[in-house]
């Protein structure tokens, strides 16, 4: 019976990785219900099912044990070839993606968002990533990446990411939204004096804001800042079904997370990008949305003006987003079909 590895960031408990990990694994077994499905957790999160095993990330050895030719190693989704955040976390992964190489096994990539990647890690990951049999990107800047680090072996695929792809609730979206404006902040670490003054200045025009976070990780530094502007402590989403429920009390939402950001479209909610990794730029860019680095000059006036604009014409907004959406929905199940015909040419199917 063939083996299939499925990877990420999973069982951290960072909702979008979390998703991911729940759509790769629904696509296995729905597709291919004769392959033995191992997935990779923390061991913070081992929670056993009958639809798979779960492994400890970290136990490369027994990995390396169980695999045998005619397996396969399948990354699903993330951005996890990046070393702004840990330069050991890309060494992880490269080291994860020789072992195929050593016991006959392939190994495909999906739905990856490439870098942010210095020159050392350009130089380390593009010789492991061109072992690769398929790599899909989730927007055109990651393929880029790869090709300027010489990555030309792989069959390559540009799609969206597959949170697009996602089975939705779509009684959420369709009801009406709150008629009084409430802004959402998805929040992470990082720059807390800026955004304690930021989230004031919003709070001062819009009221209260209010404040999310999609990982445990989160919470500390967000309980913090709520504090000192004296807001609610943060609210952390650990499901879907809790997102969507609160989206329908916003007017819109503002996110340092990209899967914040889908996740709204998702719903039909407006978003607006914070950060300036790449991969936010490349979304916002996707669904026309603005989106600002933290130091952009004026940074308060812009995001408030981009609020205002909004709420000239909600109603004609949210069917905008809808549309986008639409259409972004499309081209996930598009990638979904890409990803199956990858996965058809290794592993027996229905």
């Amino acid at each position: 019976m063939p083996k299939v590895f499925l990877f990420g960031y999973y069982g951290f408990g960072n909702l979008g990785d979390e998703l991911l990990s729940a759509y790769y694994i629904s696509l296995i077994r729905d597709h291919f219900p004769g392959v033995k499905l191992f997935v990779l957790k923390s061991t913070a999160q081992q929670r056993e099912s009958r639809d798979y095993t779960v492994l400890n990330r970290w136990n490369l050895w027994k990995l390396q044990r169980l695999m045998a030719p005619g397996d396969l190693l399948l990354g699903g989704g993330g951005s996890i070839f990046q070393d702004r955040s840990s330069k050991r976390s890309l060494l992880y992964y490269l080291t994860l993606l020789q072992i195929p190489r050593s016991r006959g096994a392939e190994i495909i990539l999906a739905g990856q968002g490439i870098g942010p990647l210095s020159s050392w890690g350009r130089r380390v990951a593009g010789p492991v990533l061109n072992q690769t049999l398929a790599i899909g990107c989730r927007d055109q800047a990651s393929c880029n990446a790869l090709q300027e680090m010489g990555v030309v072996n792989p069959r390559f695929y540009v799609g969206v990411d597959p949170l697009w792809d996602f089975p939705m609730d779509s009684r959420v979206s369709a009801g009406k939204r709150s008629a009084k404006p409430t802004i959402g902040y998805i929040w992470r670490p990082g720059e807390s004096r800026a955004k304690q003054s930021f989230l004031m200045t919003l709070a001062s025009r819009y009221g209260p804001i209010k404040l999310l976070v999609f990982s445990p990780a989160d919470r500390q530094s967000g309980e913090e800042v709520a504090a000192k502007i004296g807001s609610p402590p943060p609210q952390y989403i650990k499901d879907l079904t809790a997102f969507g429920e609160l989206t329908m009390g916003l007017t819109m939402v503002i996110s340092e997370r990209l899967h914040g950001l889908v996740l709204a479209a998702r719903y039909g909610l407006p978003g607006i990008g914070l950060s300036a990794d790449p991969k936010v730029s490349a979304f916002c860019h996707q669904m026309t949305w603005p989106c600002w680095a933290w130091n952009a000059p004026n940074l308060a006036a812009g995001v408030m003006a981009a609020i205002e604009d909004h709420l000239v014409d909600p109603t004609v907004n949210y069917q905008k987003v809808r549309r986008q959406a639409a259409i972004m929905e499309q081209k996930g199940e598009e990638d979904r079909r890409w990803l199956l015909h990858q996965l058809q040419q290794i592993l027996p199917g229905q």
